[in-house]
């Protein structure tokens, strides 16, 4: 039963990697005490030194029964189904097959080729960490463990997609998350379908929570390990996906978007203030716009806050804040695919054409890219880049409404937009909670930073 398992394991691994074919699949026989051994595993996923330490440990092995007791190398287990010793040696772990054994060891020595470890560009802090999540689900892993030394840390690992087999490691606190979410979220990982996951954390993100027709993000995303620590010990679930930098926390709510970690580099009253202009920019860049374009439409206030146009031009108000909305926005799509030496320049470009010249051509109105600026900057003090696009679609909406049916067009968007945020819940936690169930303590730390003591912290 043994030289059978044995014989057969070996044919079908050395088929399942092509071995001969594939320039990084190894099949290496290792002869010990008159026995044999076969060890593989793809060498552009593993390390080298980890490798030899296992022939090593053999040839010096003493007469024990367990071979897998005298292998330097720590993490080992046993296996003896072969598809998942196949998606194993996939993944960059080696598995050794010895002769005396039904079962083959399965032996972590996985090193992934991945970018340094560094700080994320997209969540910056003065003061904070300067380290980031990387694309190895390892490393990862490891950053999260080296600030939450608890040991109710458990971390779950899976693995999504019929053809790519793609790591997934869920982590929560046992005693502070809703074990009934984490089931839920188990229960559904196992059960998707999936040909690949080349999209990484995006693809599960659409599956574990269909969007259908909310513009808002139902998950946070992140790429700093202290925001995911903090999340965990607020009872928060984080998804770590191997092969994506970004981290999945859940469940959240709307405002859990709002919250940043440089607020708590600072002092209490510093923070808050910070909180507060960055609040109210995120209003300011979906409600601005529209709300100005009502007023000078349909009203005739005219004072410091409300510019209204101090020349006609032969195109409509409207028409001109669209395409100075799709200029922004073609603006900012080329500055972030652009090589980074271009994007100088192409700020520069466009302050010309966008500012002096269009104006000198009476193509737009100074008032609209007066308000149209306004609105832009204030997009980019949103710290999560998934709400900041929710937000511009927000405010497109809103403008296409306000066109077609005036200052009516407006409250009724506002008014389904409050009523579709109300109706949304993520595993049955409000959105707009504390809001909706009002909370005022909770409430109040939404516009006021509280002392860090309490563990509420982004």
């Amino acid at each position: 039963m043994k030289k059978m398992f044995y014989k057969l394991a070996d044919a079908y691994l050395s088929d399942a990697i092509k071995v001969g074919d594939n320039f990084d699949a190894v099949r290496k026989v290792i002869s010990y005490k008159n026995k044999k051994g076969i060890l593989y595993l793809l060498t552009t996923l593993t390390s080298a030194s980890e490798c030899a330490v296992i022939a090593e440990s053999l040839l010096l092995s003493k007469s024990f029964k367990k071979k897998e007791e005298q292998l330097y190398n720590a993490a080992i287990s046993t296996e003896n189904d072969y598809l998942n010793l196949k998606r194993l040696v996939l993944s960059g772990v080696a598995v050794l097959l010895l002769e005396e054994n039904d079962y083959a060891l399965t032996i972590e020595v996985r090193k992934y080729p991945t970018r340094g470890i560094s700080e994320p560009k997209s969540e910056k802090s003065v003061r904070g960490s300067k380290d980031g999540f990387t694309e190895s689900i390892n490393d990862n892993i490891g950053l999260l463990r080296r600030r939450v030394r608890d040991d109710k840390l458990s971390i779950y690992l899976t693995n999504v997609g019929n053809k790519s087999k793609t790591d997934i490691a869920i982590c929560s606190l046992d005693d502070k998350v809703d074990t009934k979410i984490l089931d839920c979220i188990k229960e559904k990982l196992k059960n998707l379908e999936l040909e690949s996951l080349v999209m990484t954390s995006k693809a599960i993100v659409e599956k574990l929570l269909p969007q259908h027709l909310k513009p808002f993000p139902l998950v946070r995303y992140s790429e700093r390990p202290d925001i995911a620590a903090i999340n965990l010990y607020q009872g928060k679930i984080i998804i770590f996906v191997d092969t994506s930098p970004d981290v999945i926390i859940l469940p959240i709510s709307y405002f859990d978007h709002l919250d940043n970690v440089e607020e708590y580099q600072q002092s209490p009253l510093v923070g808050s203030l910070t909180r507060l202009i960055r609040n109210f920019g995120v209003i300011l860049s979906v409600f601005l716009v529209p709300i100005w374009y009502i007023l000078v439409s349909e009203t005739s206030i005219n004072n410091y806050f409300i510019l209204r146009p101090s020349k006609e031009v032969a195109m409509p108000l409207f028409l001109q804040i669209l395409i100075a909305e799709l200029f922004v926005e073609l603006i900012r799509l080329a500055i972030v695919h652009a090589p980074s030496e271009l994007t100088s320049s192409i700020g520069v470009v466009a302050a010309i054409i966008l500012g002096s010249v269009t104006i000198e051509l009476d193509f737009f109105l100074p008032e609209v890219l007066v308000y149209i600026s306004f609105a832009a900057i204030a997009s980019f003090a949103t710290p999560s880049y998934e709400l900041s696009l929710a937000n511009r679609l927000i405010k497109y909406s809103l403008l296409l409404l306000c066109f077609v049916f005036g200052r009516l067009g407006f409250i009724f968007g506002c008014l389904f937009l409050f009523l579709n945020m109300v109706s949304t819940k993520v595993y049955g936690k409000y959105y707009l909670a504390p809001l909706v169930p009002f909370d005022l303590k909770k409430m109040v730390n939404v516009f006021y930073r509280s002392d860090s003591n309490d563990n509420k912290i982004v």
